[in-house]
């Protein structure tokens, strides 16, 4: 079982961090090497897609390989029988290490040494048939995604139609983030329009217009009416959504004492839902390229609606993202990752739920239920003036639909006779 320990996580505080393994004897390799990842994703500065791709890619090899010799849940590849006497740590260990060191192949120096401490801490050789087996699981899982498309995701783009009301125009001059994401290939779903987040609401609509006046009023960076909380909540949501949901489902399963197989499946099914999530979001931000709320209140007057008031010099209170604006993509990725822990832990676990985020460190969040960080995300991307509710809220629904998939369709406890 995983020790429940008071240590601080502070891994992905900084993208310049070095990882150092746990004390010898902890049984904990799966969750020594999510923190691994997690902060070699950082050092490599990857945005919220290429980090979730990345951490699929590591906790399902590190799911297989674990599970594929203790045989608890289900597999999502094939690897074939681990070897007799295999060690699943050893496994662990070795996959994560072979999948991470084709990913980040500047970071060999670091994650070799991780490798060899964790093993050095439990007692592990590199005669452990366990090592062969890890590595071949990984292998199986990198080559699955190397020709997924995200290689292809970035390229110039303009939508079409730019310029005409309710048509998304970048926010300053950076090239427009990841156009092509949307064709990557899926992990679980079937496609990337499995799961449709709708559509934003009629420019011409009062829906719209309440949308609009909220965010102008409450998201601008000269408003008077949000809070100093409410700031602060905004700025703790700029931290991607794998850096803010990782460190809440580590708690849990340090909480609830899992078994290094059940700890491997929490993740796995966590990044793979997160994954699909950022697809299926990109797919519909680039298919219906609608407007910042930045673009939408400076054009109010040419939005066709007479509950509208333009704002020419109207700002959002933080940066806006370069990339079209529904549904919400950190919606999503929040929602499907919460609805994973949601269905492993229940909505309301039975202890504090809490989040901490290296973009507002002294302000950690705290909630009974999974439901509670949903729904503040949903807020806090309108209090940044990035987005409408009613992007949140799709958004949200969507990566909601999307994890009981995964978790419906994948990794599955094994029965025993």
């Amino acid at each position: 079982m995983i020790r429940t320990l008071k240590r601080t996580r502070a891994l992905v505080l900084a993208a310049t961090l070095l990882v150092a393994p746990r004390v010898a004897g902890a049984n904990d390799v799966v969750l020594d090497w999510n923190e691994i990842a997690l902060a070699a994703s950082v050092t490599a500065a990857q945005g919220a897609n290429p980090q979730t791709r990345t951490m699929a890619i590591v906790q399902v090899a590190i799911h297989d390989a674990v599970n594929g010799i203790t045989r608890k849940y289900q597999l999502y590849g094939r690897p074939g029988r681990a070897p007799f006497g295999a060690s699943a740590d050893a496994a662990a260990i070795a996959a994560a290490h072979h999948a991470l060191r084709q990913l980040f192949p500047l970071q060999a120096a670091t994650l070799d040494a991780a490798r060899e401490a964790s093993l050095a801490s439990r007692g592990l050789s590199e005669a452990d048939p366990g090592i062969g087996f890890g590595e071949s699981v990984a292998a199986a899982i990198v080559a699955l995604r190397l020709g997924d498309g995200a290689a292809q995701a970035t390229f110039p783009y303009t939508a079409p139609g730019a310029g005409s009301p309710g048509v998304w125009v970048p926010v300053g001059t950076a090239a427009p983030v990841l156009p092509g994401w949307g064709e990557v290939t899926p992990w679980v779903v079937r496609n990337a329009s499995q799961f449709k987040p709708g559509r934003p609401y009629r420019l011409a609509g009062k829906r719209y217009a309440i949308d609009y006046k909220e965010v102008q009023e409450i998201g601008s960076r000269l408003s008077l009416t949000r809070t100093a909380e409410q700031s602060e909540i905004a700025r703790f949501w700029l931290a991607t959504p794998s850096v803010i949901w990782n460190g809440v489902a580590v708690r849990m399963i340090e909480a609830r004492r899992l078994s290094d197989s059940a700890a491997a499946q929490v993740l796995a099914h966590m990044y793979l839902a997160a994954a699909d999530a950022g697809i299926s979001t990109w797919r519909a931000k680039y298919d219906i390229n609608y407007w910042r709320p930045f673009t939408a209140i400076r054009s109010g007057h040419l939005d066709g609606n007479d509950h509208t008031s333009a704002d020419p010099l109207w700002e959002a209170f933080l940066t806006t993202p370069q990339h079209p604006e529904f549904p919400s993509g950190h919606g999503t990725n929040s929602g499907a990752m919460a609805m994973v822990l949601m269905l492993a832990f229940g909505d309301k676990p039975g202890v504090p739920i809490v989040a901490t985020s290296p973009t507002n460190a002294a302000f950690p969040r705290t909630w009974r239920k999974f439901s509670e960080g949903v729904a503040e995300v949903v807020d806090a991307r309108i209090y940044s003036g990035f987005h409408f509710r009613r992007s949140d809220e799709a958004g949200a629904l969507l990566g909601q639909r999307i994890g009981k998939f995964v978790v419906k369709h994948t990794l599955a406890p094994r029965k025993h006779r």
